[in-house]
């Protein structure tokens, strides 16, 4: 978790949505693809129902965030299942 401390695109973030990339990061330690997505989904509502919004460098630091956790199998799976995912954002 220090790494993302020491990233531009996370210190320039706003305070709240440092908090809120630090608690997913968090809640996404040691889980499992089928684990993590819904985890991601609920992370994604809870942006929108209070109103914060990521700039696509921080989205695609958050998407580093998470496939840097994922191992080769789980990325493999990941990458077959992200054009459905960027469907639904």
């Amino acid at each position: 978790m220090d790494s993302i401390k020491n990233n531009k695109a996370f210190l320039q973030m706003e305070p709240r949505k440092q908090e809120m990339v630090l608690l997913l990061i968090d809640s996404l330690n040691n889980k499992k693809l089928t684990e993590a997505l819904p985890v991601l989904m609920q992370f994604r509502e809870k942006m929108t129902q209070e109103g914060i919004s990521f700039t696509e460098e921080e989205n695609a630091m958050l998407t580093e965030i998470f496939t840097n956790r994922l191992s080769p199998a789980q990325k493999k799976q990941y990458e077959y299942l992200k054009p459905f995912i960027k469907a639904h954002s």
